[in-house]
């Protein structure tokens, strides 16, 4: 017989009892790690290679925005990074009374191209719109200054006016990017006087109808010039009386300007402005994009404020700012709002929380620095397969997909706002800008022409909405 250490000796040389135990082994490892692998591969598919697919090729959109939006980066982070006040509730001053408007404008911008895929002048229909401005000049030794690869797009620009006689065409000056030169050229007499001679100049060369200044904005940071809104003012006064000097030419003086109220307050004498330009530009838009006092998502230009927006973040919107510039003295025949044709895209801390002030980590990996034009916008809703919300308190829509979520206008909303400059008996409205719509025609989520964002205000304005 054999003892009782030989049997076990045997039985752990048994090939099917070696089998049983690996078998066990296998099984208590692949239970400890195929839920960890498992859960690698989704994160990896959902925001990782799934990306690729969240975030098409730019086949919609590859018309060299990115420039364009970038220069606009430092409006929108100023309009979120002032200090929120709580005293601004409801407008107290009497609005300025003026006649009513037969003719609405639509204020065109359209940024020179940088390359050949962008926005061509003879891609711009010459009776879109009313007004065209070209974007931007510069102020450089206290003059107004283009560079010689912008300057025969202005002859083309000016061109248009052969097939649209009403058509005007005006200089833009300025902008977030191209503003430095403001702040020495309006600090005295004879700088804005050399200023004032090369618009003139200008428009007698080149044939174009009028002069948008673009500063963004006037004692918005402490400078040396304590005065500067006060020479802003000095020099549009003496503007206006240059070209009321020449008889033979009718000089257009326009501004674009800040909606925002602590930026009014501080950069602008509305009631003097009134009296020496023709109309203003109201820059609403950018109410909200993200920034490290604002790290929650926002409609990019609501139209009214939502029930949860109370004081400060109640001003936020067309609305309130429109009726603010004109309750400090600006007609309302001359106030042009401003509508974008881009959106802001934000970074979703939760994507299950997806709603307006929802809590963001960063902006969007959409578009450019949380910047994204309507064809980049219109790829991302198509290509997976997306429904927008449309918030009926703001007028406004927004999207949002796992992480991403996007604030944006389509031809709904801007009909809504178009409707609201008519019935409000408003100058017009003002598009910023031509480059940022669909001017090829290319998505198939609207109406699918081309200019789809700017033909829907147009035909709002022109009492033709859903025509």
């Amino acid at each position: 017989m054999f003892s009782p250490e030989h049997n076990r000796y045997i039985l752990l040389q048994n090939p099917t009892d070696h089998w049983t135990l690996d078998k066990k082994a296998l099984l208590v490892v692949g239970c400890l790690i195929l839920p960890i692998t498992m859960f690698c591969a989704t994160y990896m598919i959902l925001f990782g290679i799934y990306e690729k697919l969240l975030y098409p090729k730019q086949s919609l959109s590859s018309f060299s925005s990115s420039i364009v939006l970038e220069k606009d980066l430092h409006r929108a982070s100023v309009y979120g990074g002032y200090e929120r006040r709580n005293n601004y509730t409801e407008i107290q001053r009497t609005p300025h009374q003026a006649l009513d408007v037969s003719i609405f404008r639509l204020v065109c911008y359209y940024n020179f191209p940088s390359n050949a895929q962008s926005l061509q002048v003879n891609d711009i229909d010459p009776n879109l719109c009313t007004h065209l401005n070209l974007a931007f000049g510069s102020v450089i030794n206290n003059s107004i200054y283009l560079s010689d690869a912008d300057l025969p797009y202005v002859r083309q620009a000016v061109k248009l006016k052969a097939v649209n006689k009403n058509l005007k065409v005006l200089i833009s000056i300025g902008g977030a990017y191209n503003d430095r030169g403001f702040p020495e050229m309006v600090l005295n007499h004879t700088n804005r006087k050399t200023f004032i001679k090369s618009v003139i100049g200008f428009a007698k060369t080149y044939g174009i109808d009028g002069v948008d200044l673009d500063w963004e904005f006037p004692g918005e940071e402490p400078v040396a010039d304590k005065h500067q809104r006060q020479h802003f003012t000095q020099l549009l006064h003496e503007l206006r009386r240059a070209v009321a000097r020449h008889t033979n030419m009718a000089l257009l003086i326009t501004l674009a300007v800040a909606a925002p109220v602590q930026i009014v307050d501080t950069s602008y004498d509305v009631s003097y402005v009134n009296d020496y330009v023709d109309y203003i530009n109201l820059m609403s838009y950018d109410y909200h994009h993200y920034t490290r006092l604002t790290p929650f998502t926002g409609i990019n230009s609501p139209l009214y404020a939502s029930s949860l927006e109370k004081y400060y973040l109640a001003t936020m919107n067309i609305n309130y700012s429109s009726h603010y510039w004109n309750s400090l003295g600006m007609d309302k025949s001359k106030i042009v709002i401003g509508l974008p044709t881009y959106g802001h895209t934000f970074r979703l801390m939760n994507p299950r929380n997806e709603g307006p002030y929802a809590p963001a980590s960063g902006v969007g990996k959409l578009g450019t620095l949380g910047f994204a034009s309507y064809p980049q916008v219109c790829s991302f809703l198509l290509s997976n397969r997306i429904t927008p919300v449309f918030d009926m308190e703001t007028l406004s829509p927004y999207a949002s997909k796992y992480y991403e979520w996007v604030s944006f206008d389509d031809e709904q909303s801007l009909t809504y706002k178009a409707e609201f400059v008519r019935n409000n008996n408003f100058g017009g409205a003002m598009i910023y800008c031509l480059n940022m719509d669909d001017f090829k025609g290319a998505c198939k989520m609207g109406s699918g022409r081309k200019f789809p964002l700017v033909s829907a205000v147009r035909q709002a304005l022109d009492g033709q909405a859903g025509a």
